[in-house]
């Protein structure tokens, strides 16, 4: 009986002889069995090979499966991903609507699809993988492969926790009331854990509203706690200017030396909430005239290569200009990266572009509110609208309605939390 043996791409070449290698020694039961494979040997070329291909290998026997899922595998894989070789991490990006037609029956649906393909092949249409829920979920983070959402049934909230890459799926004790404002989804290395935040607004009788600030960490005993310290406006003064983020979701940043969930406040000011201490900090926005910026569109925060980044629009100057903070939390480190003229807007987008990559080719890639995928080569300037990759056209599973935030990159991994096995099946592969 023949066992199954995966076919590698080009990104794998550099594990090719230990396939090889071990397709000879577990091939066919009709060829002479070899010597074992001394188990340090099978561990090195298994973590050589991309996370889609091993959930793949799984299936091969069960000591492979025990052996892939196992968490230590799991974390030398993932550090070996991130730090090594980013080929055996495979980045996708998460599309999805966050305003559905409840009243229709049409719940969010969900699109996968991968960032090689449109960087290599700008040209042609890019295969997407749909997913679409059983209620209402909004997508709060990603981090390590896992993407995390809220999702609510009318009365409570759940936090949900998914891999798409392995189909983990883990779903939290149900808190009352709505995740509705601030919140945030990130990994603390300090205490080896992933943690959720959610702004909470609950009904309290006899017609009032409670709102609270909660965290969840991700556990096999875990509850949602309350965090009483916010530094967002929760009072009616309208005599004093909101102090709001400019987007609802944070954007989780992680480093040696900091791991915190940063959101942009009325495009003045980063606020962090640091996931260690379980505190609040702030620093500054790169500068720019109150006048010389639309008040009516979104500032987005992104991580390109490693370090946080900005990208909002210039009324005075036509140009989005995106900014990247070469030193975390240093607001004198904030270096212009590119500028974007305003023509794009006005022809063909719409809105403010979400930026989400940079490729070692050094090609921006960045989504807009309308789903055109948008690339702009940082070396000299150019700009690639590619029709084939305009996914409101030429996919009809996007819908119409789309909220602030609208994409969401990632690496394919292995990764679940320590303890956790799935207890849900939430999350459905829909048929083309």
């Amino acid at each position: 009986m023949t066992l199954p043996i995966v076919i590698m791409n080009d990104a794998e070449k550099n594990a090719s002889r230990g396939l090889v290698l071990l397709h000879r020694h577990t091939a066919t039961a009709r060829t002479p069995p070899l010597p074992d494979l001394p188990e340090e040997l099978i561990i090195e070329i298994l973590l050589r090979l991309p996370a889609r291909t091993l959930v793949s290998l799984r299936s091969v026997c069960s000591s492979w499966r025990n052996l892939i899922s196992s968490p230590d595998f799991t974390d030398k894989h993932l550090r070996r991903s991130c730090l090594r070789d980013p080929s055996l991490s495979s980045l996708r990006i998460a599309c999805y609507n966050s305003l559905p037609s409840r009243g229709h029956g049409v719940y969010d649906s969900i699109g996968v699809l991968s960032v090689q393909s449109i960087m290599d092949n700008p040209s042609e249409p890019t295969k997407v993988d749909y997913f679409s829920g059983k209620s209402y979920n909004r997508i709060v983070g990603s981090c390590h492969g896992l993407l995390c959402f809220f999702e609510y049934d009318g009365q409570n909230t759940h936090g949900i926790l998914w891999n798409p890459c392995t189909g983990f799926i883990f779903q939290s004790p149900q808190i009352s009331g709505e995740a509705i404002h601030i919140c945030g989804f990130g990994y603390d290395h300090f205490s080896d854990s992933y943690k959720l935040l959610g702004f909470i607004m609950e009904k309290v009788r006899p017609y009032g509203l409670e709102f609270s600030t909660r965290i969840y960490t991700f556990g096999p005993t875990s509850s949602w706690r309350r965090i009483d310290d916010t530094p967002f406006d929760q009072s009616d003064d309208l005599t004093v200017e909101p102090f709001i983020p400019d987007n609802m979701e944070g954007v989780f940043f992680g480093s040696t030396r900091a791991c915190t969930i940063n959101w942009s406040v009325n495009r003045r000011v980063v606020v962090y909430f640091d996931l260690s201490k379980e505190t609040y900090g702030q620093f500054l926005l790169p500068y720019t005239d109150s006048n010389d910026y639309s008040r009516e569109k979104s500032t987005y925060l992104c991580i390109l290569r490693n370090c946080l980044s900005v990208c909002y629009e210039h009324l005075n100057a036509k140009h989005w200009i995106v900014w990247q903070m070469k030193e975390y939390g240093d607001a004198q480190s904030w270096n212009k990266l590119v500028s974007i003229s305003f023509r794009w807007k006005l022809e063909n987008l719409g809105f403010s572009l979400q930026s989400l990559y940079i490729s070692k080719n050094d090609v921006l890639l960045a989504i807009s509110p309308s789903l055109r995928i948008f690339l702009c080569n940082l070396k000299d300037g150019s700009i690639d609208l590619p029709d084939s990759i305009n996914l409101r056209k030429n996919y009809r599973h996007f819908p119409q309605s789309i909220g602030s935030k609208i994409a969401y990159i990632y690496h394919e991994s292995l990764v679940s939390p320590n303890g956790l096995q799935s207890n849900s099946s939430k999350m459905v592969l829909q048929k083309p």
